[in-house]
């Protein structure tokens, strides 16, 4: 009687073992004729996005976000209808002393409590600093990277308006590695960010030539911007080249009495181009 239920309690393990390993072998047949096609999900979560209460990633930017690359042609923004107002405040502009009048002249919408303009605390961006710059920034005046600013506020669209300040200290490649550099720290941090780098503003005729600029050291720096724009894929704004006089010099009513920063007819001049040479 034993013995037949030894054989029964063998019979009844090699059936289960049996099932077992036939359940194994559909598993794989299973898996192996219908795996995923797609792309893999991404295990951690990338610049950009937040976690959720419960862990899951949500992204910041809207999921079709543009995103620019290089092509090495250069995309100069061309005239547009006037896109208003609401296009300026859709705004984020890195200055430099030239333009940081949108700051300090409170010419935007929240006047002195804008906080669409980084700068530096002094309003002076120079070249050789580009590439680990700090600005203040405006909700906070904490002192940090543009870099650390744009992944922060994640801008639909940053002006970029620097490149005048210490341009006399700096050659050609030193001005565009700096650049490049600023620019591609910003896409790192927010690559839906749309970059506009505007061109530089001439002399006025009352310049005395304290730090060294020329009007021939700008246009050969306007080149450059244009060559960091080829490079990057950055938008180039020609912001400039409604801004002269008939001979070619930064007209007299928009410049500051040091002869070439912006005042505040200069910098109004100068955003009714952006507003009229608009992102589409």
């Amino acid at each position: 009687m034993r013995g037949k239920l030894n054989t029964i309690k063998n019979l009844a393990w090699a059936l289960a073992i049996g099932v077992a390993l036939l359940a194994l072998l559909l598993g794989l047949l299973f898996a192996t004729f219908t795996r995923y096609g797609g792309e893999m999900e991404r295990p951690q979560v990338q610049l950009g996005e937040l976690k959720t209460e419960n862990g899951a990633a949500a992204a910041t930017a809207a999921p079709d976000a543009p995103v620019q690359t290089a092509t090495g042609q250069l995309i100069t923004l061309p005239e547009t209808k006037d896109a208003g107002q609401g296009y300026i405040d859709s705004l984020l502009f890195l200055c430099d002393s030239a333009t940081i009048g949108l700051r300090d002249y409170g010419l935007l919408s929240d006047g002195l409590a804008t906080t669409q303009v980084w700068g530096s605390q002094s309003g002076s961006l120079p070249v050789s600093t580009l590439a680990d710059c700090l600005i203040r920034y405006p909700s906070d005046a904490s002192q940090i990277s543009p870099a650390d600013a744009a992944m922060v506020s994640k801008p639909s669209i940053l002006v970029i308006s620097v490149g005048q300040d210490g341009l006399a200290e700096v050659d050609q490649q030193t001005f565009i590695r700096n650049y490049e550099a600023l620019i591609q720290s910003i896409r790192t941090a927010s690559p839906g960010t749309i970059l506009v780098c505007c061109s530089i503003t001439n002399l006025g005729p009352s310049y005395a030539g304290a730090d060294g600029l020329t009007r021939d050291g700008i246009s050969w720096a306007n080149d450059w911007i244009q060559q960091v724009c080829k490079d990057t894929g950055a938008y180039f704004c020609d912001v400039s080249s409604t801004m002269r006089d008939s001979t070619n010099v930064l007209d007299a009513s928009y410049t500051s009495a040091n002869g070439k920063t912006l005042n505040s007819a200069g910098l109004h001049a100068w955003l009714d181009y952006i507003r009229t040479h608009a992102v589409q």
